[in-house]
């Protein structure tokens, strides 16, 4: 049997420069870092980098999907025949309001306007890893929700696109602009139970 002893130490050195790379392109952007400052932060040679990581773009995808993926699959959402839906919705929703509004989760969305802006094809990438994985978690959802018949049948995409607009809309974007604080604990509770309010106004399941 062979044992391939250079893995475990690989996979220690894939995580650092993952760790480091998340941190530098948070703090300083995709143009601002480089991969010899990824590197010294990671605490192994560029070369090591390298072969880990062709080039700098596929490092950047890696470390914001990772990133994103932390976030989203901490609280899993799974509802069953006896849940309390309105309880588990009320969760859900937490769970998108604490992501949206961390620091990191902010300073990703100024990224990728940045990407977006000058037309980088890495902004699809980091979309695809970061708002499409996120609707995918609240598609599931809906759809358990509906083949337990806690809501009626509708488009996933239009949920999401309703409950997204409730949760967020023109003050998550003054937020990201600088001019309006992240939400309170209560403040997010209000708006969690207005945007629930008006979401089953619609789509709660009739008797």
């Amino acid at each position: 049997m062979q044992i391939n002893v250079g893995r475990p130490k690989d996979l220690e050195k894939r995580r650092q420069i993952l760790n480091a790379a998340k941190s530098l392109f948070l703090k300083c952007g995709y143009h601002g870092s480089s991969m010899n400052q990824i590197a010294q932060e990671a605490g192994v040679t560029k070369l090591t980098v390298y072969n880990h990581f062709q080039d700098k773009a596929n490092l950047f995808v890696c470390a914001i999907a990772a990133t994103c993926e932390e976030l989203i699959s901490a609280r899993p959402l799974n509802l069953h025949a006896d849940s309390d839906f309105h309880k588990e919705f009320v969760h859900a929703c937490e769970l998108a309001m604490n992501i949206i509004n961390l620091p990191e989760a902010i300073k990703l969305e100024l990224l990728l306007l940045e990407l977006a802006a000058e037309q980088n094809p890495l902004a699809q990438m980091f979309y695809e890893a970061s708002h499409l994985r996120m609707n995918a978690v609240w598609e599931n959802f809906f759809q358990q929700a509906i083949d337990l018949g806690f809501i009626q049948s509708e488009d996933l995409r239009t949920l999401n696109l309703l409950i997204a607009s409730l949760l967020c809309g023109m003050r998550h974007q003054e937020v990201l602009l600088g001019m309006r604080a992240v939400p309170t604990a209560a403040e997010k509770q209000q708006i969690i139970q207005y945007s629930i309010d008006i979401f089953m106004l619609k789509y709660q399941k009739k008797p």
